[in-house]
């Protein structure tokens, strides 16, 4: 239905608008005249003068991304649309022109004497650029030549760029044939995934086998992928000077190495919930041990949830929190900024595009009427609002540092929580919503610190050279058998399921976001919980501070320091206890 797909009219009528080619060359006109005006001489400009400079640079930035924008989230919608592909193809590459031509002023503003760049700093003309170019700063000493800069952008577009579109195209046609109630459909990723948490045993065990049976089959080509981006990767490692392949992510998102790797730490030293968690599991299955094929199977009869009905629990949830969030949130129900449901053609997945600060968001799910869609509805929409929020932010600081990144979609998703366990009537129901809550958590928290593990190992293991798809199997394997240890039966198909995640393609060690984030809003909440509504304006406040300023910095304002020695103790402690509480009702 019309009412159930995005708006992109928002941006541009049609592929065909002839705007879209006008702000394509206008952006580039401007960018070269833009470079010649301003380039070789920012070591000479005052404050005002790069106040000037910089906002003249956001404005054609802006115009130059649209298109780009605009490309990306039809192709996104349709992925074999040739004439999508086209135009996203000529977009991205009008725009790393473009961003060429805009090299000269972050490498000039990085090779500033230091006594130069501490009295632009103090300048009050400069204040709400300070975070951005003091981060500039830091990344200086791994810049290289505006010459090899570009040609590293251009690289882009036939490297990790063109990978991931091909792996996002090739996947997307996949059709997997499942039996549903003793009649074989043909189905597309989202909708085989949404069937290994089906209340069928049959369903679930169909489903789980064609999904990895046809991952099994492509394993080859997909390892081809999975190596040439892991080598790319390592190879702007090598041409930066970098000492680990992590640094680029941390620094990118402003942590340190080591707090990433205290977190993977701290988590991996708490596996045992998760077996544990597991453990139980089987026993409400009736088995020793989960079967893979049951990993998601509920562990009684969960609701169904249209997309009608987790709409209205949303908005109350939102309501009770914040009155301004559930109006947020309503705008993007009533102005379609919203795509809904899995077709053809539509690539997997749920994401939020922060677009920029002259549109709005976007959001993209797979809705299945299940209570896990309803869940990723939530959190999609957590985003949104985030990006929402953060829209007041001029370009340079728009958007939200990956330590920040999750924290409206987690906390959403535990507002929702929340209004659900106090609807529900009878023990059963309650048990099986609180035994969802502990399976989101490992999913979010514990199996995203697994994937980033095995991705950095496999990073590492590139450096020896090409590896094979059973390379990448015996990794994932053994990272498995950690994190479940005796809670779950696996078989060897499930060894090739690295294949199937997209994020391991798109961004390097994205995924240990999803755990910093949760665990993170776990403090955040217990603070709510702790405040009151006084909570509330504090909340908000991170949330619209969009990346004005450090990770450490914005969560300073609700009295938050996860670099304090134990801190991620508390959150498993939070973890603990709802584990605790799902037995007991049990």
């Amino acid at each position: 239905m019309l009412e159930h797909t995005w708006k992109l009219e928002d941006l541009y009528t049609s592929l065909r608008d002839p705007r879209l080619t006008a702000d394509l060359e206008a952006a580039s006109q401007e960018a070269a005249k833009y470079n010649a005006r301003y380039a070789g001489k920012i070591a000479g400009f005052s404050p005002k003068d790069l106040a000037t400079a910089v906002a003249e640079y956001e404005v054609i930035y802006e115009r130059a991304y649209k298109p780009v924008l605009f490309a990306s989230l039809s192709f996104s919608a349709d992925t074999q649309n040739s004439e999508i592909k086209a135009l996203l193809d000529k977009a991205r590459q009008m725009f790393t022109d473009i961003r060429n031509q805009f090299l000269f002023l972050e490498l000039e503003l990085k090779a500033l004497p230091q006594d130069k760049a501490e009295n632009l700093l103090k300048a009050p003309e400069l204040a709400d650029l300070e975070h951005w170019l003091v981060q500039l700063r830091k990344l200086a000493p791994f810049t290289l030549s505006e010459k090899e800069e570009k040609i590293l952008n251009l690289k882009q577009l036939t490297g990790r760029s063109a990978w991931s579109q091909f792996y996002t195209e090739h996947t997307s046609r996949f059709r997997f044939k499942v039996i549903v109630n003793g009649e074989e459909k043909e189905l597309n990723d989202p909708e085989t995934r949404a069937l290994r948490r089906h209340q069928d045993s049959a369903t679930r065990r169909s489903a789980h086998h064609a999904l990895y049976s046809r991952y099994q089959e492509e394993a080859p080509t997909l390892a081809y992928i999975f190596n040439t981006v892991f080598q790319d990767h390592l190879t702007d490692v090598n041409l930066r000077g970098f000492d680990h392949p992590l640094i680029p992510t941390a620094m990118q998102d402003e942590l340190s190495v080591s707090e990433i790797q205290g977190l993977l730490e701290a988590t991996a030293g708490h596996y045992h919930l998760v077996e544990r968690y597991h453990l139980f599991k089987a026993k409400r299955l009736g088995t020793e041990k989960v079967s893979s094929a049951d990993l998601l199977a509920p562990v009684g009869q969960e609701p169904k949830l249209s997309y009608a009905e987790a709409k209205d629990l949303v908005l109350e949830a939102f309501e009770r929190f914040s009155p301004k969030i559930q109006k947020i949130a309503l705008e993007f129900f009533d102005k379609r900024w919203i795509d809904v449901y899995p077709r053809a053609g539509k690539r997997g997945g749920a994401f939020c595009s922060y677009g920029l600060p002259s549109t709005h968001p976007y959001v993209f799910l797979n809705h299945t009427d299940d209570l896990d869609s309803a869940h990723t509805d939530r959190k999609s929409l957590g985003h949104a609002i985030h990006a929402y929020l953060f829209n007041g932010q001029r370009l340079v600081n728009f958007g939200a540092t990956t330590p920040l990144a999750e924290t409206a979609s987690v906390f959403a998703e535990i507002l929702l929580d929340d209004l659900m366990l106090e609807r529900l009537k009878t023990p059963h129901e309650r048990m099986v919503l609180m035994a969802n809550r502990v399976e989101d958590c490992v999913a979010t928290a514990f199996r995203q610190v697994m994937y980033t593990r095995w991705e950095l190992a496999a990073v590492e293991a590139r450096k020896q050279g090409v590896q094979p798809a059973e390379f990448y199997n015996q990794l994932w394997k053994d990272e498995s058998l950690q994190l479940y240890g005796k809670g779950v039966d696996f078989t060897d198909i499930d060894w090739v399921a690295w294949s199937g995640i997209p994020h391991f393609i798109g961004h390097r060690f994205y995924c240990y976001s999803y755990a910093y984030g949760y665990l993170l809003v776990l403090a955040l909440y217990n603070r709510y919980l702790e405040e009151g509504k006084a909570f509330v304006p504090k909340y908000l406040d991170i949330l619209a501070a969009g990346e004005s300023q450090t990770p450490q910095q914005i969560l300073a304002r609700a009295g938050i320091n996860p670099a304090n020695p134990g801190f991620w103790v508390g959150s498993f402690k939070v973890v603990e206890g709802w584990l605790k509480e799902l037995e007991a009702t049990a």
